[in-house]
């Protein structure tokens, strides 16, 4: 919750002024590893703690890292980007999807609290999780709202990049520049997804999740 709107707001201030300084990058890898590190563990310590769950190999929460770490990353530039530009409207997108992704949750009925009340406030919060990356909050299989969710993602990452390239400021960035961005946003984001991929069908601590063969999923 701290790192991603750090991590948003530095890359978009340097968007902006067209440069990197050295410390700027560095906080803004740093920010970055700890938000998929952060995601990766927590997945990894939540089995290692439950007998009734197969324990994930290291392999496993490596590869989710990079998971993590590729498609938050696609997530923040292309955040950054339309931030630079439109301002407000970015403030009207982020609660939107916020207000969304929290009814959503709610529908989910999840069991995380001991009152009513408790729960929705926590489904608040994890929708605000849900405007970066995706989190699993609720036992079964989650293949389909994670689908679901990755679907939505793709797309608003698609259109706020698009709309970034329509209307970004030609003075202080270049044409060449601009179109690296891009290929940058969508190449993180297919990088996520190829390692989801991997984890899913070669390393999940269940089995391949996607198809009976290991061979079949890939």
């Amino acid at each position: 919750l701290k790192s991603k709107p750090q991590l948003v707001l530095q890359l978009s201030i340097m968007v902006q002024q067209n440069s990197i300084e050295p410390l700027q990058g560095l906080s803004a890898s740093a920010s970055l590893v700890s938000l998929a590190w952060m995601i990766a563990s927590y997945q990894k310590v939540l089995r290692d703690s439950r007998e009734d769950k197969m324990p994930m190999s290291y392999k496993g929460a490596v590869v989710q890292i990079l998971w993590h770490l590729f498609t938050i990353a696609a997530r923040a530039i292309a955040f950054a980007l339309f931030a630079s530009v439109f301002q407000l409207y970015f403030g009207i997108f982020i609660v939107t999807h916020w207000c969304i992704m929290t009814f959503w949750i709610i529908q989910g009925e999840t069991d995380f609290c001991m009152s009513k009340w408790e729960e929705i406030i926590y489904n608040m919060v994890v929708g605000i999780i849900y405007i970066f990356c995706w989190f699993n909050v609720k036992e079964g299989r989650s293949r389909y709202r994670m689908g679901i969710y990755y679907v939505i993602t793709l797309s608003e990452n698609a259109a706020l990049t698009v709309l970034w390239f329509l209307y970004y400021d030609r003075k202080t960035t270049s044409d060449f520049d601009a179109l690296i961005l891009v290929c940058v946003v969508s190449s993180s984001f297919a990088l996520g997804i190829f390692f989801m991929f991997i984890y899913y069908c070669l390393l999940h601590p269940n089995g391949p999740v996607f198809g009976s063969q290991t061979g079949g999923c890939i």
